[in-house]
């Protein structure tokens, strides 16, 4: 079934061809999945550079970060308007209220969509026979769910809020293992692989980036300066994981597997 007629069950006043589509793409600061896990997503697409919601309707969707073809519904909003805010940033700030009617399914409804294009706000009838219903989830999506290990892929930002909030799910999760571990850095595309083979597994280790943000690593050390603000470029995820029991130097051959392989002693953070 396509996503629109859907909507279009739910709140039989919808008209896709008064709606506008933003498909939330990442854009070049932060990843729109982070903010809408953060949630900060209503008032970060409020804020528009240009006057992208000139239709009656707007149907929020937000890009999967491991998956582009992916889509999550983030809501259904009527466009009521805006305020012209000439400084110090030429923006508009859209009224967007909320539909009821469709609400139960915002952040557990995963669309699917072949649409290729680079343009983030979409006319509703370009998209209508494109966006195809894919999975709900039982609950909304959070930042209190782990994802799953082969799922990993979390921002700085992320980190310090499941560290911050000491999130249950991945606290159980990830001190639960030992393991290899990779942090992108997203404004240089260097890379570090790090091991965690203590007590607390990866979370004892992540711990300790959500602390200091270079978790002691002289290389990044080094990178990072004084710089605070260089954390959040940096983007964490796992590489293979391992049993708790397992000995130091099992972790320490996995990790200088993964150097080896992805050169980061060469081009990356690995000094050794």
């Amino acid at each position: 079934m396509y996503f629109l007629d859907f909507l279009k069950l739910q709140e039989p006043t919808f008209n896709a061809n008064k709606a506008k589509v933003h498909l939330a793409r990442h854009n070049k600061i932060e990843a729109p999945m982070d903010v809408y896990l953060q949630g900060r997503f209503d008032d970060w697409q409020r804020w528009q550079i240009q006057r992208n919601f000139e239709r009656e309707w707007v149907v929020s969707l937000v890009q999967d970060k491991l998956d582009n073809t992916r889509w999550l519904f983030a809501g259904l909003f009527r466009s009521e308007g805006y305020v012209q805010h000439p400084e110090p940033d030429p923006h508009f700030m859209y009224n967007l209220q909320r539909v009821a009617s469709t609400a139960e399914f915002e952040g557990r409804l995963f669309l699917r969509s072949r649409y290729k294009e680079r343009q983030t706000y979409v006319y509703g009838e370009t998209v209508a026979q494109d966006l195809s219903l894919e999975q709900l989830l039982p609950e909304r999506m959070s930042m209190g769910q782990f994802p799953g290990f082969k799922r990993v892929n979390i921002s700085k930002a992320e980190l310090d809020l499941i560290v911050l909030h000491n999130l249950e799910s991945w606290r159980t999760a990830l001190s639960a293992v030992k393991g290899v571990y990779l942090i992108t850095d997203t404004k240089t595309g260097k890379l570090y692989v790090g091991k965690a083979d203590g007590e607390y597994g990866i979370w004892g280790r992540w711990c300790s980036y959500a602390a200091n943000g270079h978790g002691h690593n002289k290389a990044l050390v080094k990178e990072l300066g004084v710089a605070i603000e260089r954390q959040q470029d940096f983007q964490f995820t796992l590489l293979e994981i391992a049993d708790l029991h397992s000995m130091p130097q099992e972790i320490d051959t996995r990790e200088s597997h993964w150097k080896t392989v992805l050169m980061t002693r060469q081009f990356g953070y690995n000094l050794n």
